[in-house]
């Protein structure tokens, strides 16, 4: 098992572990069916009361579309379903195999063998444990996320060009421009991030931005920025989206800029 964000070491060992200990409670358990191929067509059954050996492949299980855990080749899938309902869901992007086992059939021979009963209850808690310390650690980065709200009046600087800055802004409310060698070169809109690239790489700020109405803004200090930034790609691609627009709008108002000059000229 693993993620594709980062986590916590001891969360990696425990999955570790957990790999380790699937050969043991697979041991002298028939394959009811051998190398089923996983794919969006085929997708496996949560409330299917088996349990599968991924052999090729990945398979990720999911919540209201958000990634819990990535599943790898030796990882046993579906064990916490035998015993309780199901309410995550399994997902490929491309095809897996997995060999699959009855899920009762596994319970008997735990149930019957101690020494694979305590086996299984080794498994269940390094899984269990792995789960407390992934809600544990996006928790926290959620929590360290601590922006304050900050209010500009209309004309008011809210970032000054040429000045170092560990801050970044989100527009709330109103509207900014922004100036670049006192030339209006673009324009900030409400729930746009602006003010990151200087404090994200701990340059100064290549322009200023000014309100152009009453401003509501949120503001976070870099350290914590960085840490949703791990947590949240949707942070991320919003951010990206929002310096392609402002290059590309500050782009246009330098050609626009420039031919006004060469005009007058």
């Amino acid at each position: 098992m693993y993620h594709n964000l980062e986590v916590p070491k001891n969360c990696e060992t425990l999955w570790q572990e957990c790999q380790s200990l699937v050969p043991a409670l697979l041991k002298e358990c028939t394959v009811k069916t051998k190398d089923r191929i996983v794919d969006h067509e085929n997708p496996l059954d949560p409330q299917s009361k088996s349990v599968y050996l991924i052999t090729q492949g990945e398979i990720y299980e999911t919540f209201d579309e958000q990634l819990i855990v990535i599943h790898a080749k030796a990882d046993l899938v579906n064990v916490d379903a035998l015993s309780h309902l199901k309410v995550t869901a399994y997902e490929t992007d491309f095809a897996a195999t997995v060999d699959e086992y009855d899920g009762q059939e596994f319970i008997d021979a735990i149930v019957s063998d101690n020494a694979k009963f305590q086996v299984w209850n080794q498994y269940l808690s390094c899984l269990c444990q792995s789960y407390q310390l992934l809600m544990c650690y996006f928790s926290r980065q959620d929590t360290q996320y601590l922006p304050e709200t900050r209010q500009y009046k209309k004309d008011d600087i809210i970032i000054e060009e040429g000045t170092e800055g560990d801050e970044v802004f989100t527009l709330l409310r109103g509207t900014a421009k922004v100036m670049s060698n006192n030339e209006e070169v673009g324009e900030i809109h409400e729930d746009e991030i602006f003010g990151a690239i200087a404090a994200l790489t701990d340059t100064k700020r290549n322009a200023s931005i000014v309100a152009t109405s009453d401003c509501d803004t949120l503001v976070a200090k870099s350290e914590n920025f960085r840490s949703i930034l791990v947590t949240r790609p949707d942070i991320v691609q919003k951010l990206i989206n929002d310096m392609a627009r402002t290059i590309v709008s500050s782009n246009e108002r330098i050609i626009e800029l420039t031919k006004d000059k060469t005009e007058t000229s």
